[in-house]
């Protein structure tokens, strides 16, 4: 089982909070139109963002477009040679580039000011497949192949067939499915064993939340997104990463004290999520008070889960630090009687 020493963000070669308002100055003065962009790239016109449907990528079949943020864009893809669908992931930091019509490389509208960016962002791009690349757990989806092409980079991951928790939630919300305590046990003792895994390797996910899991048509959960993820012990600039309602305070401060509670607030969050149908309010807003109210309070929560299995739960998602779980193992031993 892990212990409960601070788990440190690997080191960045830049402070991340330092290019993260770059590119936040850079979106908002560069809304680019198809004429700034030509002036980057005098001879090229733009193309969609997205890779067409039927589009061959290094021994891949684009099916279709899964996703398109602000970083990059998901594809549902065949594998060709084994026949199996997967999941694409291209960096595409779209305040910073476009496709070129014709290659459908992808061009920097400005070459000069977006390069360090836009080669920063890759960077990450990369180590969050790396790091996925050397995991082997039921609970993480396996990345296949990580290649370069089209001036950007991809890899290639699992494909999971699901629906998200945030689904899932808002099915039960609805009265459109049921949660039995049985499976919110098998939930629990499921994600909790993944974040174990992260935890012993001094790994943190930091962006646990319902969109982030996926449940499989057996109803297994699978931790998804490491993009936020951070490894090593020790002092070192600290990225922050927020998700409002789900993110803990310590997380969003430069030098925050983080940890495996801080993983298991954000589990806990979810939870809350899951059970509810509504966010837990910003942790720092907790601190000074607490609205919200604890799980062991519901009365209709009550009639279907037991008040200490609802109380482990409320203990994870506590504001203050020391009074959290401090290790999975810790909130494992307080679900066991109901395994």
């Amino acid at each position: 089982m892990p212990d409960s020493r601070p788990i440190a963000p690997l080191e960045p070669s830049r402070d991340v909070g330092s290019f993260m308002q770059d590119i936040l100055e850079a979106a908002h003065g560069a809304e680019i139109d198809s004429r700034q962009a030509a002036d980057a790239e005098k001879d090229c016109d733009i193309a969609p963002k997205e890779l067409p449907a039927g589009y061959g990528l290094r021994g891949y079949s684009i099916k279709r477009t899964l996703g398109s943020g602000g970083f990059g864009i998901t594809y549902l893809a065949r594998e060709n040679r084994l026949r199996r669908l997967v999941v694409i992931k291209e960096n595409f930091p779209a305040t910073l580039c476009y496709r070129q019509a014709g290659t459908l490389d992808v061009c920097l509208n400005n070459p000069e000011s977006g390069r360090e960016l836009f080669e920063w962002g890759r960077g990450n791009f990369l180590r969050e497949a790396r790091l996925l690349g050397g995991f082997d757990h039921p609970g993480i989806a396996k990345v296949y192949s990580y290649f370069e092409a089209h001036r950007t980079s991809y890899y290639a991951t699992e494909y999971i067939d699901g629906v998200s928790l945030a689904q899932v939630a808002e099915d039960y919300a609805l009265g459109r499915s049921q949660i039995t305590q049985e499976s919110l046990v098998g939930l629990m003792a499921r994600l909790l064993d993944t974040l174990d895994y992260l935890h012993e390797r001094k790994l943190l996910h930091r962006d646990v939340k319902p969109d982030n899991v996926l449940i499989t048509r057996n109803g297994l959960p699978k931790l998804i997104d490491f993009g936020a993820a951070r490894e090593k012990y020790g002092d070192s600039n600290v990225s922050v990463v927020e998700s409002l309602g789900f993110t803990p305070a310590e997380q969003g401060e430069k030098d925050g004290n983080m940890g495996p509670w801080t993983d298991l607030y954000a589990l806990g969050a979810t939870l809350y999520y899951l059970l509810t149908g509504t966010c837990l309010p910003g942790c720092r807003q907790r601190e000074l008070y607490d609205a919200a109210t604890p799980l062991a309070a519901h009365p209709k929560l009550l009639k279907s889960f037991d008040i200490d299995l609802l109380r482990s739960i409320d203990h994870a998602i506590r504001p203050a630090i020391q009074e959290r779980y401090q290790s999975v193992s810790q909130w494992m031993d307080d679900i066991r009687p109901f395994a």
